[in-house]
């Protein structure tokens, strides 16, 4: 199950935050489940007796990576792996959210429900889904005028599209 439970202190790290330049050299982070709970300094973290601890002495945490220009395989004839080997590839890199500007829409977006629902394990996941008249790729929009155009932005909007990708 891609969602943990219960809580876990990783200890005595160097963690770099997203607050500006702000280090902690020697800090803990708290997770509830699959939320952080808490960040600062070891000293300051105050969490119950039996939680699992892990010294991360000598160790530093970042923030996860974004990759804005990802393109991956989805799904296989719209079929969604249970297992996906390129998504494991991204998370043991750090990657924990991706972008990929041209996939095919009933995929990519099935598969981002899937990882939201905690049903396969991977990066989040965002999309253009189906791009607008351009490159040659049996997943397209073709696009004659303005109502095309529109139809298309609103049918991928509906999927969960938040950008768009056109070449032309």
């Amino acid at each position: 199950e891609p969602h943990p439970t219960g809580m876990l202190a990783l200890t005595n790290a160097r963690i770099v935050t997203m607050n500006g330049d702000q280090v902690i050299d020697s800090g803990t982070i708290l997770i509830d489940g699959n939320r952080i709970a808490a960040v600062g300094p070891t000293a300051a973290i105050i969490y119950p007796a039996g939680t699992r601890t892990i010294d991360m002495s000598g160790k530093t945490i970042l923030p996860g990576f974004i990759d804005a220009h990802w393109h991956g395989p989805h799904a296989s004839d719209q079929v969604v792996p249970d297992q996906d080997w390129v998504y494991y590839n991204s998370l043991a890199y750090g990657v924990t959210t991706v972008h990929d500007p041209s996939a095919d829409t009933h995929e990519v977006f099935a598969s981002s429900e899937l990882q939201k629902a905690g049903k396969i394990l991977g990066p989040h996941i965002f999309s253009t889904g189906t791009i607008l008249y351009g490159a040659e790729t049996p997943f397209k929009a073709i696009v004659g005028n303005y109502e095309d155009a529109l139809s298309a932005l609103r049918r991928q909007k509906a999927f969960g599209a938040f950008s768009v990708k056109s070449y032309n």
